[in-house]
């Protein structure tokens, strides 16, 4: 036999109640509905669920035991109508972000921070790539949202300008432009420059913002790990352009030189993308709420 939620219903209420009319009131019914109801639930069940003395009713030993598991199971069906309810509202679900291993390292924590202060309930995936694997990961559902250096964009995206993040010229201490004030980027014409692999936000960033002042960099290696690209300038190997966060302490144990450029501080565009069309989830729509917001 199937249970009908609707004769269970009526039934619980009016056993909770003692009464068909509560019952009725409660259920937005009338007293003859709520009785239909509980008849069709014992013709069911073959069983007698109330007896009648005057205007109370009474559980029979069948009721009480029905009685007991109807409680459980609406105290279930609160429970879930409370929790689709959440997602529905934005407190409760998932949402996985995309994003690069510096500005998880630093950008991220803090906008992180304040979303789940707004929806602690929500539980917060961060994966790492670059900001190309990224953008390609959002377009293929990898992401629900991304928020990355900007790169050349599919017309499949849509792209919320987010922030402007400051990177440097760096430098080891012996080098010559340790001692500059400032370098201007047409100096760096010949100087062998370790820039970040393809499809990087920043080698993006850089590498245009060397063209646009005419100057064709000697690269001297490619590299994915920010990590090795310090140890090597470190070693006077190169100079390169990187995030400022990142070499805070380097730079205070006079390890690295950070060098101010003349045609002022390199600002490169971060960007939160997510898929055009796209049927996004209650925390993806509030995590981009929120980057709107902020910018």
């Amino acid at each position: 036999m199937r249970m009908n939620l609707n004769q269970l219903r009526a039934f619980f209420l009016a056993a909770r109640e003692r009464s068909i009319t509560k019952a009725a009131e409660s259920l937005y019914v009338t007293q003859p509905a709520v009785t239909m109801q509980i008849k069709s639930l014992e013709q069911d069940l073959e069983v007698k669920l109330f007896r009648k003395y005057g205007k109370n009713l009474e559980l029979t030993e069948a009721g009480t035991v029905l009685f007991g598991y109807a409680e459980k199971i609406f105290e279930i069906v609160e429970e879930m109508e409370y929790v689709l309810k959440g997602h529905a509202a934005s407190t409760h679900g998932s949402l996985t972000i995309g994003t690069t291993r510096s500005f998880a390292r630093h950008l991220m924590p803090g906008l992180l921070s304040r979303f789940q202060k707004r929806y602690p309930k929500v539980k917060v995936i961060l994966k790492v790539g670059s900001s190309q694997e990224i953008v390609d990961g959002v377009l293929d559902f990898v992401y629900d949202v991304g928020t990355i250096g900007r790169v050349p964009y599919k017309s499949r995206l849509n792209v919320i300008p987010y922030s402007r993040e400051e990177f440097c010229l760096v430098v080891s201490p012996q080098h010559r432009f340790a001692k500059c004030e400032d370098v201007s980027i047409r100096k760096l014409e010949n100087e062998p420059i370790i820039i970040r692999e393809e499809g990087s936000g920043s080698r993006y960033a850089i590498l245009s913002l060397l063209t646009s002042h005419g100057v064709k960099p000697s690269v001297l290696m490619e590299a994915g790990s920010v990590e090795f690209i310090k140890e090597y300038i470190m070693k006077g190997q190169g100079i390169s352009f990187l995030y400022k966060p990142e070499i805070r302490l380097e730079a205070t144990l006079g390890l690295l030189k950070p060098v101010a450029v003349k045609e002022g501080p390199i600002l490169v565009q971060t960007d939160t993308v997510f898929p055009k069309g796209a049927d996004l989830s209650p925390p993806a729509k509030a995590f981009l709420q929120l980057i709107e917001e902020e910018a």
